[in-house]
């Protein structure tokens, strides 16, 4: 026997035609959620307000009451460091004029070291001239002789 294709079996189902589409309907101007323009609005009656618990009173009485607290304390804070400022620029003037002084005595002990090498640098010359003076003016000669080329570049 030979198996029935779905095209010729009896029992298959048949392909249904596609149904007509309904046309949609016109577009209007007018949001979706607009209330038509005939009928009024109407004001709506409000619900009175639910009374306050005792326990949500009570509560609202501790967090004034905290607040005040908090507002006295930032006095206090306030007040105390008023207070602490003068003693605060004293101390940082105090450091600053400490470090002041030191840096003052660095640069005087740097000052009479720099003296010191240009006195001994000086006198070595002064020895040098004296007992080589030969050389020393052939020295001078050419270290101006070479200072001259340099700063006077081409001047042709």
């Amino acid at each position: 026997m030979a198996d029935p294709t779905p095209d010729t079996a009896p029992n298959a189902p048949r392909a249904r035609k596609a149904a007509p589409r309904k046309a949609a309907p016109p577009k209007s101007s007018a949001p979706k959620n607009a209330e038509p323009k005939s009928a009024p609005a109407r004001p709506r009656a409000r619900k009175p307000a639910p009374k306050p618990s005792e326990q949500v009173v009570q509560e609202l009485r501790q967090s004034v009451d905290a607040a005040r607290e908090a507002v006295v304390h930032a006095g206090a804070a306030v007040e105390h460091g008023r207070q602490a400022l003068p003693e605060v620029t004293d101390v940082a003037r105090a450091a600053l004029d400490e470090r002041f002084e030191r840096m003052k005595l660095v640069g005087h002990e740097a000052a009479d070291v720099a003296v010191d090498q240009l006195d001994l640098a000086r006198d070595l010359i002064v020895e040098q001239v004296r007992a080589r003076p030969l050389t020393t003016a052939l020295a001078a000669v050419g270290a101006g002789l070479f200072l001259g080329l340099l700063i006077g570049g081409n001047r042709r």
